[in-house]
């Protein structure tokens, strides 16, 4: 049996002025055959689980194309058409096929397409027709269509924000593909989407109110005759209709059962629509929280326990020194994993106008690495940093300080990671001490924090500041709460700002909570 592989994964924050062009595709990954396994064999993303599951299972696995850039702005209609041109013409030339496996994320918008996902998937079953199974993988933060779901025969989504279980699911997509295209089962989709979206200050699975709502979701799926039950957070910063929270269910054979299990499911999530949806601390109050709260640095090597599927931490599982180590902030308006600009002055300003010390952050600026990078590593210097992308996120920051270190910024990390990743590239970066006792990393490319190699390989011990600001809601958390006596969510200005308030949106659907207070019950 010959499974093909193949997918564009992009989340589109339709507010972001920064394009999805081809380059920016180029410049993160656009693979195609061995090059694929190459880089996520030995990963935890999805196509991992596609290429373990036919190492178990015993089908070949051909991974055709795969494509995917940052968080950003909507595709080009270029870049879409050259890149669904190629892998579709792979997957019509390489045929014929037993099954397909779709690497998607499930918010991608493009200039022709505003559901990218659902045209890509018709496109797909269009080539293998009917007869074939298709599975398609997604973010836990996809805008799920009905279009999508009945494109394909299987749609999986994570269960964990931040997302640990990347491989995990997307082999559990690959079996069922596996078990329909052998014909032990016949899978049969539904999908419930309620008028409600969750804040994406509320996502973390590990905490109420998300963390019973994904229980619910392993309850339903011991259900006699459900194949598998998905709970999807939705990604607010897309003003598309499909925008909002959506759950699956996957029975075998019998559609009526995958409704009532679906539906079931979103009913429960209706009554905690606004535990769901309240506000968290803005920066002074944050910051002020972090300064009260901070009592000393973790001793090295020690590290708290951080359960492999993204859940909090229990009392029981603390050691004496979960309260020691740093107080870390996330930037809210400065998700780079949701789509911002990765160098949001905003809460930088406030921490520089109260004088907090042994404070971390990294900041995008070219200009300002490039700086460094002539004044030499040794230099004392000044520089405005940051706010340089767009008018959202602040003006640029003067700061005073030292050139401490500069690399070329690629890096790799073994522990545990949002999403699943493994390798990662910075660009050029230079490591900044100011002069007020802040430390600053520079990058050239809008990078997350995801990934706490990224200091060490830098030289860079987080676990020795007071603040440490990650640029992030959820996905930073692998790497942080470890070392992390506390984590704390400010809500800062920018394209991924929690005040929701603050967008346009023309393309969602009204009534929709909590914009508005529709009425719910499913059908």
């Amino acid at each position: 049996m010959r499974f093909a592989i193949l997918g564009i994964s992009h989340e589109t924050n339709t507010f972001s002025i920064v394009p999805a062009t081809y380059e920016e595709f180029e410049k993160r990954i656009i693979e195609r055959g061995q090059e694929i396994v190459e880089r996520f064999a030995t990963s935890e993303y999805t196509i991992a689980g596609y290429l373990q599951a036919a190492d178990e299972l015993g089908f070949e696995a051909v991974p055709l194309m795969y494509a995917r850039t940052g968080p950003i702005g909507t595709i080009t209609k270029d870049a879409y058409d050259r890149l669904s041109t190629e892998m579709l013409q792979m997957l019509r030339d390489q045929g014929p096929w037993d099954g397909v496996l779709i690497a998607n994320h499930g918010a991608a918008v493009s200039e022709e397409f505003p559901d990218m996902d659902a045209e890509f998937t018709r496109a797909v079953r269009e080539i293998v027709g009917p007869g074939v199974p298709v599975g398609i993988t997604l973010d836990m933060h996809a805008n799920i269509s009905k279009e999508t779901v009945a494109n394909t025969d299987v749609c999986v989504v994570w269960r964990t924000c931040p997302h640990l279980d990347t491989r995990l699911r997307g082999r559990k997509c690959a079996e069922l593909i596996y078990m329909a295209a052998k014909g032990e089962i016949r899978p049969v989709q539904f999908i419930e989407m309620p008028p409600m979206l969750v804040n994406i200050v509320k996502q973390f699975t590990g905490q109420e109110p998300m963390k019973s709502l994904v229980d619910d979701c392993f309850e339903a799926n011991e259900h006699t005759g459900i194949l598998d039950t998905s709970i999807a957070e939705g990604y607010p910063y897309a003003d598309v209709e499909e925008m909002g929270m959506s759950w699956i269910a996957i029975a075998d054979g019998d559609e009526e059962h995958a409704r009532e299990t679906a539906q079931w499911m979103a009913a429960r999530a209706w009554e905690k629509r606004a535990e769901l949806n309240k506000p968290v601390p803005g920066i002074e109050e944050a910051l002020r929280m972090a300064e009260e709260r901070y009592v000393g640095p973790k001793p090295e090597g020690v590290e708290n326990f951080l359960p492999d599927d993204g859940s909090a931490l229990g009392e029981s599982e603390q050691s004496e020194h979960s309260h020691l180590g740093p107080i870390v902030l996330m930037d809210v308006g400065d998700n780079i994993g949701g789509g911002s600009s990765a160098d949001s002055t905003h809460i930088l300003k406030v921490a520089q106008e109260m004088g907090i010390q042994r404070y971390l952050q990294s900041l995008y600026d070219p200009e300002a690495v490039q700086a460094c990078v002539v004044a030499g590593v040794g230099a004392e210097i000044q520089l405005d940093v940051g706010g340089k992308t767009d008018d959202m996120h602040g003006e640029p920051i003067r700061i005073v300080g030292t050139v401490q270190s500069i690399d070329e910024g690629s890096y790799e990390e073994t522990r545990p990671t949002h999403g699943g990743g493994r390798f990662y590239d910075d660009g050029r970066r230079v490591r900044f001490d100011t002069v007020d006792g802040m430390t600053l990393l520079l990058t050239s490319v809008r990078s997350g924090n995801t990934a706490r190699e990224q200091m060490y390989s830098i030289g860079i011990q987080p676990e020795d500041y007071r603040v440490v600001i990650a640029k992030g809601v959820s996905s930073p958390r692998p790497a942080y709460q470890p070392i992390a006596a506390e984590i704390i969510l400010a809500n800062s200005p920018g394209v991924t700002t929690a005040d929701l308030d603050t967008f346009s949106y023309e393309n969602r659907r009204v009534p929709l909570y909590p914009f508005e207070e529709p009425e719910y019950s499913p059908e």
